[in-house]
């Protein structure tokens, strides 16, 4: 091949080479060069868009497993039980200001999601302690998951609505002296006070799976190390990464005597609507059949049915 053909053939393959080069500059970097529009997208620009789309996608799946519960389909929150997260002062910055948070909004939100807040703001508004999520702190979330349910709460940013989630407190005066008298046993007697509260819809619920069903203890056990064993422990002892911060401690399943006076029906009605009081969120969103899975595998760590 004399020196001339090798030159031309260098030139088309450098031309082939900077021709790609150029479509890629073109649609990735267009509005620097002035090619593209500054109203129109550029590919990176698109593929950006994909990225994050997918992103709240898998959050929004993360926000209906975990968050629906507590906080409402729409973030609107649950009188009682959690306040509203798809609220102004929350995404925009000013509640963070207002206590005198130094970081961003993504970072508040993923560290309060993460770290969970085991110290109620008010307690006088909402019962439910949140819990940890991230299981670098023994929640059932990994990090991109926390990441993607971030960007899905942001997603409402633009038109989150102005909401006071949390009024003045009312004026308390103080509480009265409690009658003298045997204190009540740990465990059965609080047990028993619970479900004097049950609400008639739930009374007489059964268990619809045999002791001996593998097939739905093994899908309750599944479920049960994805969201309950942070708190309650992964062999039921209610000693899990996150009971630590929580007060009173998460309920010990594998505690016979307490577990004999827990009725299915009252099992089922707290794991449904969560306990006023405690860190014990309601978990209605995952469904029936899958609590009652839970439940199952719950009450094989004592053996009472």
């Amino acid at each position: 091949m004399t020196t001339q053909l090798k030159i031309m053939v260098g030139l088309i393959f450098t031309l082939l080479t900077c021709v790609p080069l150029a479509a890629i500059a073109v649609n990735d970097l267009g509005h620097d060069f002035g090619i593209v529009s500054k109203t129109q997208r550029t590919a990176m620009q698109e593929r950006e868009a994909a990225l994050k789309g997918r992103e709240i996608e898998a959050g929004a799946d993360n926000y209906g497993q975990y968050c629906v519960g507590c906080h409402g389909k729409q973030g609107e929150g649950i009188p009682s039980v959690a306040p509203a997260i798809n609220r102004r002062d929350l995404l925009d910055g000013s509640y963070q200001k207002r206590i005198g948070w130094a970081g961003n909004v993504p970072d508040f939100l993923r560290n309060t999601i993460a770290a969970g807040r085991p110290a109620p703001s008010r307690p006088d508004l909402f019962t439910v302690r949140m819990p940890t999520w991230s299981n670098q702190y023994g929640g059932p979330m990994r990090a991109d998951q926390v990441d993607a349910l971030v960007a899905f709460l942001l997603n409402w940013s633009e038109d989150a609505p102005d909401i006071d989630a949390w009024p003045p407190a009312a004026a308390t005066g103080p509480r009265p002296t409690p009658a003298p008298g045997a204190a009540p046993a740990a465990g059965a007697a609080t047990a028993a006070q619970k479900c004097t509260a049950m609400p008639a819809q739930y009374a007489g619920k059964k268990l619809p799976y045999k002791s001996d069903d593998r097939t739905a203890m093994a899908q309750g056990k599944q479920k049960y190390d994805e969201v309950c064993a942070a708190c309650h422990g992964t062999r039921g002892r209610g000693d899990g990464t996150a009971a630590a911060s929580l007060n009173p401690k998460p309920r010990n399943f594998t505690d016979k005597q307490y577990m004999q006076t827990l009725p299915l029906d009252c099992h089922f009605w707290i794991t449904m609507e969560g306990s006023a009081g405690t860190g014990m969120a309601p978990w209605k969103s995952l469904g029936e059949d899958t609590l009652w899975k839970i439940i199952l595998y719950e009450r094989s760590f004592s053996g009472v049915y």
